[in-house]
């Protein structure tokens, strides 16, 4: 074998979901509030950290690369709304984890 394995190459060289959430949107199920509450719960169980992912998309030029979802503002004043409504989705999610992860 050389410097890289060309089996591994041929197997993942195709187009993909970018990578900023996890697992990607396209390996998402249907499930409600009752089961999503459930499975977190369970998910307490094996007490692994929990890590959280907030795109603020607010920013002062445009970045042409950049393919998430923004408001191109200097207005900062503009994102307190988004900023106070993610604050309580952080509390209400807080709720169903173990403050411990």
């Amino acid at each position: 074998m050389g410097l890289f394995d060309l089996k591994i190459i041929n197997k993942y060289d195709c187009a993909g979901p970018r990578y900023t959430s996890y697992p990607t949107a396209n390996r998402f199920d249907k499930f409600d509030n009752k089961e999503y509450a459930k499975q977190a719960l369970i998910s307490n169980e094996n007490k692994r950290p929990l890590s959280i992912y907030c795109h603020i998309p607010f920013c002062n030029t445009v970045c042409y690369y950049c393919g998430c979802n923004k408001v191109v503002t200097k207005d900062k004043n503009k994102a307190k709304p988004y900023i106070s409504r993610l604050f309580h989705e952080i509390d209400m999610q807080s709720l169903l984890f173990d403050s411990s992860r």
